[in-house]
């Protein structure tokens, strides 16, 4: 059984089917909608702390990345110079931050790379440790961000920030809180 989509057309008052012409509107109208529809990188990140810290006490800090499927971000150490490295800067209100760890990373061939490239997928955990001195006690704001370059298989995007900040309270107080935000290409959460 052969089934073709017709519309009919009017000619000297008799009715003329055209096969062609329905998918031909339809296509008009689906796509330029297609071609328009841009894929935005599915990037989050959220820095998980304690809930409280003492002083003179060490705690580590963590900074989970998300990338979603069939994304990357470049690693902390690019395999190219030209390659921007993801990078995370914390501050804090009191105490020492030690040095950010980076997450080890992996190589992958892309189409658009001569060479493997190093990169994070999925989920990337960076740590940095935070030492609080004797004698200060209260809670300790953290701020930072996160920085990277979202890729797929085809295109790089342009570079982007997401912003952390969370606040650990001092030891016996009560609150804390911690930032667990979504952003795409254009910063929107």
């Amino acid at each position: 059984m052969n089934i073709r989509a017709a519309t009919p057309v009017e000619t000297d008052g008799k009715m003329l089917r055209v096969p062609w012409l329905l998918p031909a509107i339809l296509a008009s109208f689906l796509l330029p909608r297609a071609l328009t529809a841009v894929e935005k990188p599915d990037v989050r990140a959220k820095l998980i702390v304690p809930p409280s810290v003492g002083a003179g006490s060490k705690v580590t800090l963590t900074v989970e990345m998300k990338i979603g499927e069939h994304w990357h971000v470049n690693s902390h150490a690019p395999s190219e110079p030209y390659l921007i490295p993801t990078v995370l800067a914390l501050t804090t209100s009191r105490g020492t931050l030690s040095p950010i760890r980076y997450p080890k990373d992996v190589e992958r061939r892309f189409e658009f790379a001569d060479k493997p490239l190093r990169v994070y997928e999925r989920t990337a955990r960076f740590e940095a440790d935070l030492q609080i001195p004797a004698g200060a006690p209260g809670e300790v704001r953290v701020t930072g961000d996160l920085s990277y370059q979202a890729c797929n298989e085809r295109q790089c995007f342009a570079p982007a920030k997401i912003p952390l900040e969370a606040t650990i309270a001092g030891a016996g107080e009560a609150r804390s809180s911690s930032s667990d935000r979504t952003f795409m290409e254009d910063g929107d959460p």
